[in-house]
């Protein structure tokens, strides 16, 4: 390809970043984040274009900066987990004590088994 195939395909990407960050703040809106930063995976997929053209294009990623400073980001989503009572604590606190106790009586078995298999190997009696 040639070399001004390029810059017009970096024009015109260019103009699809502008323009959805014009969109953005026409509408009140904030650049997505995830983590606390820019997410630049959601940004480059809404304007059409590879995220890592951020990384490879220093124009991209300074007006990209810009926006930041402009627009802000989307605050942290909270996790959709329901906070725990004391009930579901106690329930979980039940379940690992019996998972402890069935561990104990699976090595148990385990160890007990081991000295039959030896036994039936060896031939020889097993002393329980």
């Amino acid at each position: 390809m040639n070399l001004n195939l390029f810059q017009q395909i970096s024009e015109e990407n260019y103009a699809k970043l502008e323009t959805y960050i014009e969109r953005l703040q026409a509408a009140g809106l904030k650049l997505p984040s995830r983590g606390g930063k820019v997410n630049k995976t959601a940004v480059a997929t809404a304007c059409g274009f590879n995220r890592e053209t951020f990384d490879q294009n220093d124009r991209f990623k300074d007006r990209l900066m810009l926006a930041v400073k402009d627009l802000g980001l989307e605050p942290q989503k909270a996790p959709d987990q329901p906070p725990r009572d004391g009930g579901d604590k106690a329930r979980v606190t039940i379940l690992e004590q019996q998972l402890a106790s069935l561990r104990g009586e699976n090595y148990e078995l385990r160890r007990k088994l081991a000295r039959y298999e030896h036994s039936t190997v060896t031939g020889r009696r097993v002393v329980p």
